[in-house]
């Protein structure tokens, strides 16, 4: 009877430690001392930013070693952006400040205009303009070079997410509101509005060609949206109570998204099959960014207990492309026989994403 017990325990505990790894995190990042609410990626490097005030930057390939932390801001980071040819680098945090940093990671600028918690940062593709979304419902353009606000847009709510088209033309804006909104960047005008959601739109991401666009709502739904034609193309089933983080593959072809129980999904979004789920229910899934490849994926979590700081590095278990085998060329004819052996010939266009980061909330 001793020895069944014993096998029987034996037994649960591997079946436990199986159920265990087949979410567990291949890596926990360190250098941060509190939660890592905001990640960001470019070609090269991972940036990290905490409720220690620090911004973490590590390098892009694994073991992901960290090579650099920078300072300047007085509170929790909130938001980052790298633009798009990574040699700029925006930080914004609860302190309403945002700081502009060049391809020497030095400070370059201090951009102080906003006057509540900056949620939001994303770069036109050319790099030359900054847009910020804050708590005080206002998104600012930013000129880059001078560091000279260029134009304000006011909200009746505040601000979650932006993403800026690949023509730079417009701005979509996420809020604590149901619509999404479609901004002329030159003008501030809306020119549209995007329905369909029920509660407020958490985070926003555009697919490279500007075609398509993916939203997480407070009414526990994401959603696809075909931006030529303004309607909701398919919803996925993300089964949480507030889809919090969307983030999108470099070849556009998967989505991921991060919910406030830690549950995150990754999707084929075009067929909305689901390719894997991650739980860790000891989390708040704020926010995800894919890794160098598909392969791996960045997760920033608000821990509801434990001190285990620092972004967590996952499998996608996405799977590897199909490469097509080479066509072998044709043996060559018997030259006796004379055979000759030859095969046969075989809108609203709002365009490209600028990485754009969810809204940061209060520690729960």
């Amino acid at each position: 009877m001793k020895s069944f017990v014993s096998f029987g325990a034996l037994l649960l505990f591997a079946f436990s430690a199986l159920a265990q790894d087949a979410t567990a995190p291949l890596n926990i990042l360190p250098g941060h001392t509190n939660d890592v609410d905001v990640v960001a990626a470019s070609s090269t490097t991972i940036a990290t930013g905490s409720y220690d005030f620090k911004i973490n930057l590590y390098k892009m390939d694994s073991p992901y070693t960290l090579f650099k932390t920078l300072g300047g801001h007085m509170g929790p980071i909130t938001t980052l952006a790298f633009s798009k040819n990574g040699k700029q680098f925006a930080s914004g945090g609860e302190d309403r400040l945002i700081q502009l940093w060049d391809s020497t990671l030095k400070v370059g600028m201090r951009l102080e205009s906003h006057k509540d918690r900056i949620n939001c940062l994303a770069f036109d593709n050319t790099g030359r303009y900054l847009f910020s979304g804050s708590d005080d419902k206002t998104v600012l353009t930013w000129d880059t070079k001078t560091g000279k606000v260029l134009r304000t847009f006011t909200n009746t709510q505040p601000i979650n997410s932006i993403v800026i088209t690949p023509d730079g033309k417009y701005m979509l804006v996420a809020a604590s509101e149901p619509k999404i909104k479609v901004v002329d960047v030159a003008t501030g005008k809306i020119i549209k509005t995007i329905d369909g959601h029920t509660d407020a739109v958490n985070d926003l991401a555009i697919t490279r060609d500007g075609k398509f666009l993916i939203s997480g709502s407070n009414d526990k739904t994401a959603r696809v949206w075909n931006l030529t034609t303004g309607k909701q193309a398919r919803i996925l089933p993300v089964d949480c109570w507030k889809v919090l983080s969307i983030a999108l593959s470099d070849d556009g072809k998967y989505a991921v998204t991060g919910c406030n129980d830690g549950s995150i999904k990754i999707w084929e979004w075009e067929t909305g099959k689901l390719v894997n789920a991650i739980d860790f229910p000891m989390g708040i899934a704020r926010n995800l960014a894919f890794g160098k490849t598909n392969k791996h994926l960045l997760a920033a979590f608000l821990l509801k207990d434990g001190t285990d700081y620092g972004l967590r590095v996952y499998a996608t278990k996405i799977p590897e492309p199909t490469v097509a085998m080479p066509k072998t060329a044709p043996a060559k004819a018997d030259t006796a026989a004379k055979v000759t052996n030859t095969p046969a010939k075989d809108t609203l266009k709002v365009n490209t994403p600028a990485t754009t980061k969810p809204p940061i909330k209060p520690k729960q």
